[in-house]
């Protein structure tokens, strides 16, 4: 996934995030803005929606007033996120996550054996300058 793309989802999740943030304080005027919640599908009276801080305040279905055709309703923003999530963009940041980790196991791996490395080298040193001292008690008498 490039860096573009990345930013596309940033960029529409806050978009939607957002959103909702303004149409719930729009219609709890005064009140004290609640934390973002999940979106969840709400499936009460037969008719499903999806809606985090009230009933169907993420997305629901609507009939258009100008010819009576189905429609959908959302704040601005949320359709273009639905779509910037779409499965084939949240598999490819699954795959992206699986090597990350993969990455990481193996670098924790590598520093494993650094510190082995390191800890043989620091023996060595000492035998050495022990041999050193040796050497050099025998080199004076």
């Amino acid at each position: 996934m490039t860096r573009e793309e990345r930013q596309e989802i940033r960029e529409a999740a806050i978009a939607a995030q957002l959103a909702i943030s303004d149409r719930w304080r729009q219609r709890h005027e005064g009140l004290p803005k609640p934390p973002p919640r999940p979106w969840q599908l709400q499936t009460s009276n037969s008719f499903r929606r999806i809606g985090a801080q009230g009933d169907g305040d993420v997305l629901c279905a609507t009939t258009h007033p100008s010819d009576r055709h189905p429609d959908l309703l959302a704040p601005p923003g949320v359709l273009d996120y639905v779509v910037a999530v779409q499965p084939s963009v949240v598999l490819r940041l699954l795959d992206q996550l699986d090597v990350a980790e993969q990455l990481l196991a193996r670098l924790s791996d590598v520093e494993a054996r650094l510190d082995e490395t390191d800890r043989k080298f620091r023996e060595a040193q000492v035998l050495v300058e022990t041999l050193r001292a040796a050497v050099a008690k025998g080199g004076a008498a």
